[in-house]
């Protein structure tokens, strides 16, 4: 069995454990707390695989054979048999706050439990670059602001900055709202500069695609990959070319390439046409020409001629990389700070998504959150801690939507039952139901669609 695969499985499934079980306790935290009978907690669905029944509290604890949800079961009329004596701990005799509550309490859960993961993150120290500028890539919104290698920056918006990577999703954030950043620098000479960036004039950019870095056009000093070739793609350009792994670029039309990210940059801007590469392959240099083929990316056509980066062969330098980390009650502060910011982030990018602003190829199913899980977990615990924090505010929104068998559907429900009086009709649950089941395998097809695509990329 691939490795790759193996580790991918394990941290996913380690991810979704968490973030569901950590769920489900809210509602079940809840409930028994407000005096709610709950029957059975169970993480998953399907087939039980693991369970054991409290004897004090005659609860059912299930671990069930998929695990890609999970539910807690209360005490109800319009499911069980009640008996007189347990009528005042049924969920539907209880009144609306109690009930909304108890429904809310999943996703609150998971945005607390993304607080408490950033908290954790600040605590033992969060590894970054120095903020040192090591490329800046010619004609990039980044040059025209005015920032050149060697700068350092030292605040963000009056926000200080000790590492490159310290307000990513800060910038993201008015990346997103196309508002403006202003970034205070000293240059190579020791001279402070000031740069101001309007984001409003590249409207539109996919975030879920691009990194900060590839939007400025910008990049930290330990960022600069050298243009060694990794692999090459059968049946593309450059393997018409000949080209190889390991063969190092040199040259493209004459200008010097240092970096992988000014060779993508000049093949991305020559779609179509003929590129004259000067190439080192060993002891050998030869020269040798490739068309990069032209490539619609959401709307803007760039060339590819299917070349991968080489990883191994990059050097890491150690003294530009830092540790920040803070006290703890400064922790938990800007671990809420980070929830808040992200969450706020995320239903921008998710009503742009709704308004067809972001691609809906940047919804991914359970391969992508494997994908991603090993490859976070790869990077270290506080890489992977981030991912699930992640990970659990996409969840506690995703379930606060308004779509019925969701709690977010629940809730609009309870918001029919406070403005009218009166419960919803049997009949109105029945097509609610319908309905939120249409919609959620219409979405988790999108998502499968995408992670089949994903697969065989």
């Amino acid at each position: 069995m691939d490795f790759s695969f193996l580790n991918n499985l394990v941290f996913f499934i380690v991810a979704v454990g968490v973030l569901i079980s950590f769920h489900e306790y809210g509602h079940f935290w809840v409930a028994r707390r407000l005096g709610v009978s709950v029957l059975r907690f169970s993480i998953g669905f399907g087939p039980p695989l693991l369970k054991f029944k409290s004897t004090k509290r005659e609860t059912e604890y299930v671990i069930s054979a998929i695990p890609l949800g999970g539910y807690v079961r209360m005490l109800d009329e319009s499911q069980d048999e009640v008996s007189e004596d347990q009528l005042p701990y049924a969920f539907n005799r209880q009144p609306l706050y109690i009930r909304s509550a108890i429904v809310a309490a999943g996703p609150i859960f998971n945005f607390l439990l993304a607080a408490l993961l950033f908290w954790v993150t600040f605590v033992i120290g969060v590894e970054g670059s120095r903020p040192y500028v090591g490329e800046v890539i010619p004609g990039s919104i980044g040059e025209r602001s005015g920032f050149e290698i060697g700068d350092e920056i030292n605040f963000v918006d009056g926000r200080v900055n000790q590492s490159w990577e310290q307000h990513r999703y800060y910038i993201l954030d008015k990346i997103v709202d196309g508002e403006s950043v202003t970034f205070e620098a000293l240059n190579r000479g020791a001279q402070a500069k000031t740069i101001t960036i309007d984001f409003a004039e590249i409207d539109g950019v996919d975030v879920q695609q691009r990194s900060v870095e590839q939007i400025l056009g910008v990049y930290p000093s330990t960022a600069v990959l050298l243009p060694i070739i990794g692999e090459v793609v059968p049946d593309t350009p450059a393997a018409a070319a000949q080209l190889m792994a390991q063969d190092i670029i040199v040259e493209v039309n004459g200008s010097e390439v240092y970096s992988w990210t000014r060779l993508v940059s000049q093949i991305i801007a020559s779609p179509g046409e003929e590129v004259a590469l000067l190439v080192q392959r060993g002891n050998a240099v030869f020269e040798t020409t490739v068309v990069p083929e032209s490539v619609d990316i959401d709307g803007q056509v760039i060339g590819r001629i299917g070349v991968r980066v080489n990883l191994e062969q990059q050097e890491r330098i150690e003294d530009d990389q830092i540790i920040v980390r803070y006290g703890t009650f400064e922790s938990m502060v800007r671990g809420v700070q980070s929830m808040w910011l992200m969450t706020t982030l995320t239903l921008k990018m998710l009503a742009k998504m709704f308004d067809y602003e972001q691609p809906a190829n940047s919804l991914g199913g359970p391969v992508t959150i494997a994908v991603y899980a090993g490859q976070a977990a790869e990077s270290g615990l506080n890489t992977y801690l981030t991912f699930l924090a992640l990970l659990s505010i996409s969840l506690g929104i995703l379930n606060l939507l308004p779509i019925p068998i969701l709690d977010g559907g629940h809730l609009l429900f309870h918001l029919y039952e406070a403005i009218t009086g009166k419960q919803p009709t049997e009949q109105m649950f029945q097509w609610g139901t319908r309905i939120g089941i249409a919609i959620i395998i219409s979405i988790m097809a999108l998502a499968f669609y995408n992670d089949v695509i994903l697969l065989m990329s």
